[in-house]
C-alpha cells in the first residue's frame, strides 16, 4: 500500500549506486511501476568497477528502497544493486559485500546489529582554487564558531543550525525510512552529528549514503555546503563515523554478560581483540583518504593507538556504558565519513569475527587517556598515512575473503594508491608558508 502511494507521486527516478571507493552515483530513468524490473545500463569503466574492454554494467533497483524526493516534484529515488549482466552480480558491487556478510553470519545463526554516529560540517560557503603549478588554496565561511579556544557549541540547547537539523531528520524519517536515534551540534565549529539507529549491515550502509545525499541536498537549498571530509578545519575536531556493533543469536545479545561488572561477555572481548589485531589493515578501508590521517592525530578525540577501554573516547575501541542486554555493544572509532560504508562495516564485522574464531585476547582495558601513553610501538599505532594503511591491507586481508572478492580488493587498492599519489604530490598552503623561504 505504501509503495503504491509513493508510485503515484513519481514520474522519474534517480537510481543510486555506490562505486568502489564509496562515492554515491546516480542515473535517472522514467518510472513505470513496480510490476516491471527497474533497470539501467551504466559504463562501469567510468566509475572504476570495470575495464574499458568489458565496461557494461546493469543497475537493478531494490524497490523496497523506493522513496519520494520531497524537494523535487514527481521524482523518486531508489538504491540499486550492480550486475555484470542480467543474471550475475558484479564482483565489484559494494552493496554485495554487506549482503554476503549477512549470509555469512546467517550460516552461523547469528545476526549483526550496526549503529552509526555520523559527523559532518555545514558551511555557509566553501571556495577552493587549484591551478597547478601556480595556485592552490581554499576559503571557508562558517555558520557558527566554536572550538577549544572559544566556548564550545557541543549540544547547546539553541544553535544556529537547529532548524536545519530538524528539517534533515524529519525528511530522513518521513520520506527515506532512515531511523534517527538522536542528533546534536558537535564540538567543532559548524559541526553536526546524526545518530542512525541500529539495523542490519546493508540497511545501515544504505542509510549512511542516504543521510549524506539528503544532508547535501537540503544544505544546497539553503545555499549552505554539507561537507563530510574528515578534517576540513585545522586545529579543531574532525568528523568521525563511529560504528557500533553487537552480535545476536535470536533474542540473545552475544556481547552481554550480566555476571560481568561492566556487562561485557568474553565473546565481545574476543571481537575487540580481532579489531585491534587487524586495525592497521582496517584503516585503509575505514579511514580511506589522505585527509583521514589529518584527523587521526592526538588531542582531538580521535584514536591514534590500538587500545580499548570502557567509556574511553581516546581509545580506538570503546565500550559504551551498558544499561542492560539491549545496550551491550562495541564502538569502533577510527572510521570517518569518506569510507565506503558497505566495505567499512563488512570489514569491521569480519575483523571482529576473526577475533572470536581465534580467541584473540585484547589485553586489559585502558583507563587513562591514550594520548598520554609513552612510546607506543608501531604495531600498536594506527597508520600515519593512507599509503601506510594500504600497505598493511595488502599484507593482511585473508580475514576479509569470505565476503570480499579479490577483484574488488585489487580495484580498491589500485584506486586509492593513485589517489594518494595525486594528493600527496600537491603542496598544502601551510607547507608553503613554513618552507618557502628556507
Amino acid at each position: 500500500m505504501l509503495l503504491r502511494t509513493i508510485e503515484r507521486q513519481i514520474e522519474w527516478v534517480e537510481m543510486h549506486y555506490t562505486d568502489v571507493v564509496g562515492r554515491l552515483r546516480s542515473t535517472s530513468v522514467p518510472y513505470g511501476d513496480s510490476e516491471r524490473p527497474l533497470v539501467a545500463r551504466v559504463d562501469g569503466s567510468s566509475v572504476g568497477i570495470s575495464d574499458i574492454s568489458d565496461s557494461d554494467a546493469v543497475l537493478v533497483a531494490d524497490v523496497s528502497t523506493l522513496s519520494h524526493i520531497p524537494w523535487l516534484s514527481g521524482w523518486g529515488r531508489v538504491v540499486c544493486d550492480i550486475y555484470r549482466d542480467v543474471k550475475s552480480r558484479h564482483p565489484v558491487d559494494s552493496r554485495l559485500v554487506t549482503q554476503k556478510l549477512e549470509e555469512h553470519l546467517k550460516g552461523s545463526g547469528v545476526e549483526a546489529l550496526v549503529g552509526v554516529e555520523l559527523e559532518f560540517f555545514i558551511f555557509k560557503s566553501l571556495k577552493a582554487a587549484f591551478i597547478p603549478p601556480v595556485s592552490a588554496g581554499y576559503r571557508i565561511e562558517l555558520v557558527d564558531r566554536a572550538g577549544a579556544r572559544l566556548l564550545s557549541n557541543y549540544q547547546v540547547a539553541s544553535d544556529s543550525l537547529r532548524s536545519y537539523r530538524a528539517e534533515l531528520v524529519d525528511t530522513l524519517s518521513k520520506f527515506f525510512s532512515v531511523k534517527v536515534s538522536g542528533h546534536h551540534h558537535e564540538v567543532a565549529s559548524s559541526q553536526l552529528e546524526i545518530n542512525i539507529d541500529a539495523g542490519n549491515p546493508t540497511k545501515i550502509a544504505d542509510s549512511i549514503q542516504t543521510v549524506k545525499y539528503v544532508a547535501k541536498s537540503l544544505a544546497e537549498l539553503r545555499r549552505f555546503k554539507a561537507v563530510f571530509m574528515p578534517k576540513p578545519l585545522c586545529y579543531e575536531n574532525g568528523s568521525g563515523m563511529h560504528v557500533h556493533v553487537s552480535l545476536w543469536r535470536g533474542p540473545r545479545n552475544l556481547f552481554y554478560d550480566d555476571s560481568d561488572r561492566n556487562g561485557l561477555s568474553q565473546t565481545a572481548r574476543y571481537f575487540i581483540g580481532g579489531l585491534l589485531y587487524h586495525i592497521r589493515a582496517l584503516a585503509a578501508l575505514v579511514a580511506p583518504t589522505v585527509n583521514s590521517y589529518r584527523r587521526l592525530v592526538p588531542g582531538f578525540e580521535s584514536p591514534v593507538y590500538s587500545v580499548w577501554g570502557y567509556r574511553n573516547r581516546s581509545a580506538a575501541v570503546r565500550v559504551p556504558l551498558v544499561y542492560g542486554e539491549k545496550h551491550a555493544r562495541v564502538e569502533f572509532r577510527p572510521p570517518d565519513p569518506t569510507a565506503n560504508p558497505y566495505l567499512a562495516i563488512a570489514a569491521i564485522v569480519m575483523a571482529g569475527l576473526d577475533g572470536i574464531k581465534k580467541s584473540i585476547d585484547p589485553g586489559n582495558p585502558l583507563n587513562e587517556s591514550a594520548y598520554e601513553l609513552p612510546r607506543v610501538p608501531k604495531e600498536r599505532r594506527l597508520p600515519s598515512s593512507l599509503t601506510e594503511a594500504l600497505s598493511e591491507l595488502l599484507s593482511d586481508n585473508d580475514f576479509l575473503k569470505p565476503v570480499f572478492t579479490d577483484e574488488l580488493l585489487e580495484r580498491y587498492v589500485e584506486a586509492k594508491e593513485k589517489e594518494a599519489i595525486e594528493v600527496i604530490a600537491a603542496p598544502s598552503p601551510i607547507e608553503f608558508l613554513k618552507y618557502h623561504d628556507f
